[in-house]
């Protein structure tokens, strides 16, 4: 008999509770090595799904922003702002266009400007050569540089004759234009008493002393006056004779200065449109060089790029509603001569035309035995 210790100690329904906790504690280690695995495998799949992420980003980086940056200096952040930089030489060709408008019109405005101004120098000179206008301008000017004087004798001295004004009275108005108050009256008796003239004797009274003292400070009045006279500056008075020499002279520089462009304008051999070409007359190109001069010399034009262009349109339209007829006339032989050499080529008739002619002049000697007509003729 075996021992008592051999016995199962452990009541039934403990060993089955044993074994469920035993079957549970491995099933949970299963599920919990199968959830373990799992995530270890998502874990895995992420990974790898972000290395590859990793590698194509790596692989193909968007690095333009970058290189432009550094090659050109500048510090751009997006595309848009780089995009704008294509749009500068559109802007670059509109405002060159703005620009040479702008400066065409500058330059047809000074020169406006220039003629607006010989013409107001032109008749400036005309009038200030009158002796009359040309002190009134005088006149106008001296009372406009001395306002605090009295207008009325500084008009006078200036539309006056002073050389031939009498001393005593030039010495007043002298007098009063530097300034005095007092009237022309007063101003002449004190310069009696200071010059200790007897003021009861009348000019024609005085002996030649006396007169001698007068015209002495006369002449130092009129000085006086002269001088402030020069100072009005007065424009600069052109002769007819002046005036017409400065515009020969000026002429004489434009065309000599326009030869060259003349030169290339009047060279015309030949007119052409497309294929088509027409030899130009001597009779036409001999008016060329007026054509040129009525627009550039006597019409005034400025010689520019423009104005040129506009003179070569004028100048083919002028041939051609002169030449037209003839032009067309030669096209139309052209037209002909290339049709009938498309129909030879067509036909193969390529065979030069026989031209030569049947004739009765055979003599005897070439063939005896066949008399020609003109034998025959002769015969009857």
């Amino acid at each position: 008999m075996a021992g008592f210790e051999s016995f199962n100690t452990v009541r039934p329904e403990e060993t089955q509770e044993v074994g469920t906790q035993e079957q549970q504690s491995t099933e949970q280690a299963t599920t919990e090595e199968t959830t373990a695995v799992e995530n270890e495998g998502a874990i895995k799949v992420t990974t790898e799904g972000t290395e590859q992420a990793t590698e194509i980003t790596e692989e193909t980086p968007d690095t333009f922003i970058e290189d432009f940056n550094k090659k050109y200096n500048t510090q751009y952040k997006t595309d848009d702002e780089i995009k704008g930089l294509f749009t500068l030489p559109g802007k670059v060709k509109e405002y060159e266009d703005k620009y040479k408008d702008y400066d065409s019109l500058k330059t047809s405005a000074e020169q406006s400007k220039k003629e607006l101004e010989e013409v107001k120098a032109t008749y400036m000179s005309d009038l200030l050569s009158k002796p009359k206008i040309r002190s009134a301008y005088i006149a106008e000017q001296l009372v406009a540089k001395y306002p605090d004087r009295d207008p009325d004798i500084l008009a006078n001295i200036a539309m006056s004759d002073i050389d031939k004004m009498d001393d005593l009275e030039l010495l007043a108005k002298e007098r009063k234009m530097r300034g005095s108050k007092s009237s022309l009256s007063d101003i002449k008796a004190v310069i009696i008493d200071e010059l200790g003239i007897d003021a009861e004797q009348k000019p024609e009274e005085w002996d030649s002393f006396t007169k001698a003292k007068i015209e002495i400070k006369a002449t130092d009045a009129r000085d006086n006056i002269k001088k402030l006279l020069k100072d009005i500056e007065v424009p600069k008075v052109v002769t007819k004779e002046e005036r017409e020499e400065q515009q020969a002279k000026f002429l004489e520089e434009k065309i000599k200065a326009v030869a060259p462009i003349k030169k290339v304008f009047t060279k015309f051999d030949v007119y052409k449109n497309g294929d088509f070409e027409f030899v130009a007359p001597d009779e036409f190109k001999s008016q060329l060089p007026d054509i040129f001069d009525n627009m550039f010399i006597k019409a005034g034009l400025e010689v520019n790029e423009e104005n040129l262009a506009t003179a070569e349109l004028l100048k083919k339209a002028l041939f051609v509603e002169e030449y037209l007829p003839k032009m067309l006339e030669v096209k139309e032989k052209e037209v002909l001569a290339r049709v009938k050499a498309e129909q030879d080529a067509l036909l193969h008739n390529d065979t030069p035309p026989n031209t030569a002619t049947a004739t009765d002049q055979a003599t005897e000697e070439e063939d005896p035995n066949r008399p020609g007509l003109n034998k025959f003729f002769r015969s009857r």
